[in-house]
């Protein structure tokens, strides 16, 4: 497997202002990003043909922000239907030291059976939030360790050339947001019932 063949070329800040929730990102894809599945394998986005990724950064001991963060990401994918499958939901941990195998497997399954975890080297993860507008520190406390990061999702498009970071902290408003973006890029939705509820 592989994952998000996109180096940031540019970010595009969409005349928001400090209450955004959303920032536009240009991705150039001749370089891919490489990280690691929970089995070891490498994972670029040339294993997920034709689908949009949505990408949440986090860490499996993240004490509530995390566990939050991927409940939303779910029920606004719930919320969607049959449109969800054109989405890849990913979760890559910012913390490679502790989450690999099978404690990322099985944090990622208890959201649901869809999220597939990513972890990799400190510098490909580093890669990977430089590229998706994410950032996140290390913080030592005594003889353990938190990690600050960015609490967003960045929806990447099927092309790889564009990805979209999202700040949204309702399931009905990230649904609504996958809903407009599926639309734009002309994905066939006309067999998701309650598609009319979040144009």
């Amino acid at each position: 497997m592989n994952l998000v063949a996109v180096l940031l070329a540019g970010t595009l800040t969409l005349g928001l202002s400090s209450g955004a929730v959303a920032q536009e990102l240009r991705l150039a894809p001749d370089r891919p990003l490489t990280l690691v599945d929970a089995d070891g394998q490498s994972v670029r986005s040339s294993d997920f043909p034709g689908q949009w990724l949505l990408v949440y950064f986090g860490y499996t001991h993240c004490a509530d922000l995390c566990p939050t963060g991927l409940s939303v990401m779910v029920s606004a994918l719930d919320q969607i239907g049959p449109a969800a499958a054109h989405i890849q939901p990913l979760f890559v941990t910012v913390d490679p030291e502790r989450d690999k195998g099978p404690l990322l497997r099985s944090f990622t399954q208890a959201f649901d059976k869809r999220l597939i975890g990513l972890g990799g080297t400190v510098e490909q993860i580093r890669e990977a939030t430089s590229a998706l507008g994410v950032s996140f520190e290390k913080v030592v406390q005594g003889g353990d360790y938190t990690i600050d990061h960015s609490a967003t999702y960045t929806l990447v498009d099927p092309g790889r050339s564009r990805a979209v970071v999202l700040r949204l902290a309702e399931p009905h408003l990230l649904a609504a947001r996958l809903i407009e973006e599926l639309t734009k890029a002309g994905a066939a939705l006309e067999n998701v019932n309650n598609v009319g509820a979040y144009r």
